[in-house]
């Protein structure tokens, strides 16, 4: 089934009072858009969802991996961290990037608008 929204009819998820996201998913895929403002931060985790991303605007310090190495994600940078990757951030600048995820991760699925049904869970 197709499946055309716009981000304003898709509800956002409030994480905190400094980060948001809108999430849709498919059988296999999701993408989530997240809404960050400076000081937001996300700590540390991994899950075996592979997951590739775009900052459209900001700038967000990721720290990824065992050892842990530092970079810089600014507006304009792709990304991809590969199942079970462990990573985390901070928010330096207010944020808008875009997540996907394959497949869905199963926590985020209650709150998605989803591509097979064309409706809100």
């Amino acid at each position: 089934m197709t499946l055309v929204v716009k981000d304003s009819d898709v509800s956002p998820e409030r994480i905190s009072d400094l980060a948001a996201r809108r999430t849709v998913s498919g059988e296999n895929l999701m993408i989530t858009r997240y809404e960050v403002k400076a000081g937001a931060e996300f700590p540390g985790h991994r899950h075996p969802e592979e997951q590739m991303g775009y900052v459209i605007r900001g700038r967000i310090e990721f720290f990824v991996g065992e050892p842990e190495r530092r970079y810089l994600f600014e507006a304009g940078t792709f990304f991809h961290f590969a199942p079970d990757e462990p990573h985390r951030s901070r928010v330096l600048e207010d944020s808008l990037v875009i997540d996907v995820f394959s497949p869905p991760r199963p926590e985020y699925v209650p709150e998605a608008t989803r591509a097979t049904t064309g409706t809100e869970h």
